[in-house]
């Protein structure tokens, strides 16, 4: 009986991925759960758009790339596994791959949750990366965030609204 459910958590359905290459696509499926405007010096001097996804268990769960570019960093940063709901969740274990764009830097954020505690990124420093490219997952719910240059970017997407990974544009470059 469990192995049903464990197979649909792990689905991974092929998405059509917009060619405009104006548009940024959502990193995972699921809810919209902020966008917001900050400074986070890890990631450069600058304004940041993020875009924050929840994902629940009934989620596809593989991340994707929200941009075409090449990966330059990847980092963990140690941190709780409170529900990805919550605002503390700001403070979860995550995963950052930081991608080298036309646009500049974009940073996707996989963060665990009250029940997620694996996440997996499959792609090595050096890795190209197309747009709607499949590059990891997080195991069993959580949150996806997207940071874009805020001066280059321009959200589509606001707080409430379902999202496909690799399909959804939530952005378009400027």
């Amino acid at each position: 009986l469990a192995a049903a459910p464990v197979a649909a958590f792990f689905r991974d359905p092929e998405r059509d991925v917009p060619e405009d290459p104006s548009a940024v696509v959502a990193a995972a499926d699921g809810q919209v759960l902020s966008v917001q405007r900050l400074h986070d010096e890890r990631f450069g001097d600058g304004e940041w758009l993020r875009i924050a996804v929840f994902l629940s268990v009934l989620d596809v769960h593989v991340n994707r790339a929200p941009v075409a570019g090449k990966v330059v960093d990847y980092f963990v940063a140690d941190g709780g596994f409170v529900n990805a709901m919550k605002p503390d969740a700001e403070h979860n274990v995550a995963a950052y791959t930081v991608l080298d764009t036309a646009h500049g830097t974009v940073v996707v954020a996989q963060r665990t949750g009250l029940i997620a505690r694996r996440i997996v990124q499959r792609m090595p420093i050096g890795s190209l990366l197309a747009k709607g490219e499949r590059f990891g997952l997080i195991r069993f719910g959580s949150r996806t965030d997207v940071y874009l240059p805020a001066a280059a970017a321009e959200p589509l997407v606001g707080p409430g609204d379902k999202v496909v990974g690799g399909a959804t544009v939530i952005a378009r470059w400027r």
